[in-house]
């Protein structure tokens, strides 16, 4: 049913069968059920071919491809007041803002045309490294496949950054030839060297601040306002000092209580002499602050930088069944899990500010509340990086044309060779997308109108409904505070695979990057069905670019949203910028 081809797949488009042969493709095979009532409790069962034919990657890469070739794209632009000219758009930006290990990276990008948007786009951004950053994770020591548990795991001659790892769950990694994405770190006994907590929806954390008034009245920002201090309300607060990682006994109180499915730490950190960075969140602002870096912020935006004193508290709860594999017949408890933490961490984005009170002679402001994560470290001393089976991928000079690479996404790292010893390892370049095929989330509600008073069909009866093979409730904590804008459907094994989309798939033709034809062909008959519908796609180009075109300026929520996966963003983080992005 499979067959490997390299390069561009050359006389493989053509699917006339050959007469006098029986192409097992053509066999009719019994069909799936599929319940008439689509409704909550409903069950679909596939047949095998039917769910081969879904899971294929093939039909993205052959729509990638030709989009490559119709030059079905624009570039990401931006005008130059200066020069009166348009140029290519790159967006500066940090991997792990505010810790030891932050990277700055680049971001450009491309648009593609569809009628699946508000916008009538869909955008692929790339996350590359600075040309300049000199950064290493650490060396590959030891490769350990595992076929029987499905696992993967190399172990590591430690780098000057190799504690990023922690910051690169679900991230990708890379020597510069195999990639693959992260799924766990261990600690040298084989249990996980981090525990990830989340705020419960009726719980948010809050985060308080003091800061000297005098300052705050020095502050040219604060003078334009008449000194009205009412003004700070709704303005953004950014203590960069709450990534930093810290032992478990600064923390001013804190307990455990244990349930069956979960554990519960509530806390509450109080800092002193933080530095604190107040700035103006301008309403014209095309993107979120929390995808700045916020050095590169405008000059103009800066209200006061300053130092005072911080506390955060929250209860973050830990849901048992993703940890108690890795602990055998020992029942996991919180107190366990915590008794393995030595250092700790919040993942707080910066935060509007709900209220402002003068307290004699500082400024006390209150956050409002909002979803955050509690993260337990574990000593990374000799121990190991977990990688999913299914995200591996190889980047090869191209034999056949220069300049170019060849990209293969049918790696098995348990029969190929994966990963070199020695090579450096750095976060991977990303193409991402904000297509509901590379994200698995569909954004927005749909518009009323498309063009002319022509009526656009309600794209939201499509979202996927609640079934057994859904993202369970821990899983959606974070994104489900950002529904009616985006709507996710992305379990954890999704957000682990390597991820690609044809939009993804044209991008990185456009880069000179030969994307090989994967292996995991559909049947004939299917791929007879889907060369007629990809013609109609292409003949429909014309007419979507022309859409795209009039709409192109409504909103850069899917901009924002390609960037949010590209940085790496977990769900949680993701809804926050989704939430604060101006529309």
């Amino acid at each position: 049913m499979s067959r490997k081809q390299n390069g561009f797949g050359g006389k493989s488009f053509g699917f006339k069968s050959s007469s006098g042969k029986i192409d097992v493709g053509k066999i009719k095979t019994s069909e799936g059920v599929y319940p008439s009532n689509r409704r909550y409790g409903s069950v679909v069962v596939r047949t095998i071919i039917e769910e081969q034919n879904k899971n294929s990657n093939w039909a993205k890469w052959r729509k990638g491809y030709e989009y490559y070739n119709q030059a079905a794209w624009y570039r990401l632009e931006e005008y130059e007041d200066v020069t009166q000219e348009y140029v290519e758009a790159v967006i500066n930006s940090v991997l792990f803002q505010g810790t030891p290990e932050e990277v700055k990276v680049k971001f450009d990008g491309y648009k593609f045309a569809t009628k699946n948007s508000d916008t009538n786009n869909h955008y692929v951004i790339k996350r590359s490294l600075d040309e300049e950053a000199d950064y290493n994770i650490g060396t590959v020591r030891e490769i350990i496949p595992n076929v029987k548990n499905d696992t993967v795991e190399i172990k590591l001659n430690a780098g000057p950054n190799v504690e990023a790892v922690f910051n690169m769950i679900g991230d990708r990694i890379t020597d510069g030839v195999t990639s693959a994405t992260i799924d766990w770190v261990l600690t040298a006994e084989g249990r996980p060297a981090l525990f990830i907590g989340k705020t419960k929806p009726n719980e948010l954390a809050k985060a308080k601040v003091r800061i000297p008034y005098a300052e705050m009245q020095a502050s040219k920002w604060f003078q334009d306002r008449d000194s009205n201090i009412q003004e700070l309300v709704n303005e953004i607060v950014y203590i960069p000092d709450f990534y930093q990682r810290r032992p478990v006994t600064d923390l001013a109180e804190g307990s455990v209580q244990d349930y069956s499915t979960f554990f519960e730490v509530q806390t509450t950190l109080v800092e002193e002499n933080q530095r604190i960075i107040i700035f103006d969140y301008d309403d014209e602002d095309l993107l979120p602050p929390t995808l700045y870096d916020i050095a590169e912020l405008p000059e103009n935006s800066l209200v006061l930088e300053t130092t005072g004193s911080s506390s955060i508290e929250g209860s973050f709860i830990f849901d048992k069944s993703l940890y108690q594999p890795f602990y055998g017949l020992q029942y996991l408890t919180g107190d366990l899990a915590v008794s393995e933490v030595e250092t700790f961490s919040y993942v707080i984005l910066p935060f509007k500010i709900q209220a402002v009170e003068l307290e004699g002679d500082e400024l006390v402001i209150e956050s409002v509340p909002f979803m955050a994560e509690l993260k337990g470290y574990s000593n990374l001393t000799d121990g190991s990086i977990r990688f999913a089976p299914n995200s591996f991928t190889k980047i090869t000079p191209s034999p056949n044309k220069s300049g170019w690479q060849d990209l293969d996404t049918d790696v098995n790292p348990f029969m190929d060779e994966v990963f070199t010893t020695g090579n450096n390892l750095v976060p991977d370049t990303i193409y991402a997308c904000s297509c509901p095929s590379y994200s698995k989330a569909m954004l927005r509600t749909p518009q009323q109108f498309q063009d002319d008073g022509t009526r656009k069909n309600n794209r939201q009866k499509r979202y996927p409904l609640p079934t057994a093979m859904s993202p369970n409730d821990y899983e959606k904590l974070g994104i489900n505070q950002a529904a009616g804008i985006v709507e996710s459907w992305a379990t954890r094994k999704d957000l682990r695979e390597f991820r690609m989309c044809k939009h993804s798939i044209a991008a990185m033709f456009i880069e000179h990057i030969k994307v090989k034809e994967p292996n995991d062909y559909p049947t004939l008959e299917s791929r007879e069905s889907f060369e007629e519908k990809l013609r109609k796609d292409i003949e429909e180009v014309a007419d979507e670019f022309a859409q795209s075109y009039k709409r192109g300026g409504i909103t850069a929520l899917e901009v924002i949203f390609a960037m949010a996966q590209a940085l790496g963003m977990d769900e949680v983080e993701t809804a926050y910028v989704v939430l604060n992005a101006n529309f």
